[in-house]
């Protein structure tokens, strides 16, 4: 498979992201919320089973994803859908071989956020390989995949389950929740020839049991969460640069700042980063946080906790937030800022900035709550105005369980998918309609090319 990202592919990626950009000012204003299944999942065959992590979007709109089970193994698939839903097809099955990967976890990745732009994805799966403790490999679109690191469970630790970043520097950063120096898992580099380096072993004094994948500051460091360790047992907020350089920015208490934070952070670029945490809070059923890349926290909102049980705002969100922008402030190419500003003026006929001030909307999701059938909850959370809305409420036959990041759509949709519940109870693919609107911005900082070795 190629691996080298040339100028040009550089510049189709800036094309991308300038046409993402025109759409998202074309969209209509936001209007009721509307839910369509795509995709119901068979558990046999080659559709898969248990769809887990990040979707990304290719420029035809098209929607890729992962199942940590099924297909023709039973040990889990890379998928490929029309956002129609009218086509779906495996590209990938899993445990082809007996040192093949197995129940891939935290969603592919590519190059620009959510986007499909080269074809060739970066991913981890959890478990199989040479050790069975998981592997990192690469996938194309035409079926084809390579392990290009086996975890052996010793000092590059194993398990991984959060996905990967990639960096300007060609490599591809990650996270393992298990093994180490310590046992406490490991954060981690690798490029595409497989050449791996582990940049931080946890000791549970500095955090416990990365669940998530890295991401970016605005400062050139990268930062994530632990699900356990600390000072406190209940988790913390770390920085790492790429070098390695580590250090605690929070830790969290298990009160009312919540605890046990088990996906990557989201950023808006201006310092601030946006999470959730699946314990604590006042309701004790977990909270949406903001913490600053300087360690200053503030608990954005509680889940409450209802006293029949079924939380009706939902409760436990274990999945990724999701900003309302289609990011591109980490794209992939580089010119002289004044041919930046030229660009983007030509292109859009707006004013070039570097990044913006729009009020931050969140979306996610919470593995249970929201009616008597406790199956989870599709939520938007305004953060200028401390507003928190349920955009949907499964009930079983629907999806249940939504723990995947939500991909927001250039097309004004929001994508996602459950890990249980619909007509065959392993999970679904679905869509919600009439949530973005045209106030959610697109940034338009052009930063790095990006090769892959």
């Amino acid at each position: 498979m190629p691996r080298t990202l040339s100028i040009a592919r550089a510049r189709i990626t800036v094309a991308l992201c300038l046409a993402l950009f025109a759409l998202a000012l074309s969209l209509p204003a936001a209007a009721a919320p509307t839910f369509t299944i795509l995709h119901t999942f068979s558990g046999v065959g080659a559709d898969g089973a248990q769809p887990q992590g990040g979707l990304l979007q290719d420029i035809a709109g098209k929607i890729h994803g992962e199942t940590q089970l099924g297909g023709l193994n039973g040990l889990g698939t890379d998928w490929v859908m029309s956002s129609s839903g009218s086509t779906f097809n495996t590209l990938y099955n899993f445990g082809a071989t007996a040192i093949d990967g197995q129940a891939p976890t935290g969603g592919l990745r590519n190059l620009v956020g959510d986007a499909e732009v080269t074809g060739i994805d970066f991913g981890v799966a959890q478990s199989g390989g040479s050790f069975g403790l998981g592997t990192v490999f690469i996938a194309d679109q035409l079926g084809n995949e390579i392990t290009i690191h086996n975890f052996t469970g010793g000092t590059d630790g194993g398990v991984p389950v959060g996905r990967l970043l990639p960096w300007v520097d060609g490599s591809y950063y990650g996270t393992a929740a298990d093994g180490g120096q310590y046992g406490y898992g490991t954060v981690f580099r690798i490029a595409g020839n497989g050449s791996f380096k582990v940049l931080h072993a946890f000791n549970l004094s500095d955090g416990a049991n990365p669940l998530g994948g890295l991401q970016y500051g605005n400062d050139g460091n990268f930062y994530g969460s632990t699900v356990g360790g600390g000072k406190f047992n209940e988790g913390v907020v770390y920085k790492i640069s790429p070098t390695g350089s580590f250090s605690v920015i929070y830790n969290f208490t298990g009160g009312t700042d919540g605890g046990g934070p088990q996906e990557a952070l989201a950023t808006d670029f201006h310092g601030n980063l946006y999470g959730t945490t699946s314990l604590g809070g006042t309701g004790r059923v977990g909270t949406i946080f903001r913490v600053n890349q300087w360690g200053s926290f503030t608990t954005l909102y509680t889940f409450p906790t209802a006293s029949d049980g079924t939380n009706p705002k939902g409760s436990t969100p274990l999945a990724s937030l999701t900003l309302s922008t289609i990011d591109c402030d980490r794209d992939l190419f580089t010119t002289p800022a004044q041919v930046r500003r030229l660009i983007w003026q030509r292109a859009t006929g707006r004013a070039f900035t570097f990044g913006g001030s729009a009020p931050v909307v969140l979306y996610g999701s919470t593995t249970s709550g929201g009616n008597a059938t406790n199956s989870g909850v599709i939520f938007s959370f305004n953060v200028s105005t401390k507003t928190y809305t349920i955009l949907y409420a499964f009930s079983g036959s629907d999806g249940a369980v939504p723990d995947g990041k939500l991909l927001a759509s250039f097309d004004g949709n929001l994508y996602g998918t459950t890990t249980a519940g619909g007509a065959n109870g392993v999970g679904v693919v679905f869509k919600i309609g009439g949530v973005l609107s045209s106030a959610a911005p697109l940034r338009g900082t052009f930063q790095g090319i990006h090769r892959i070795h």
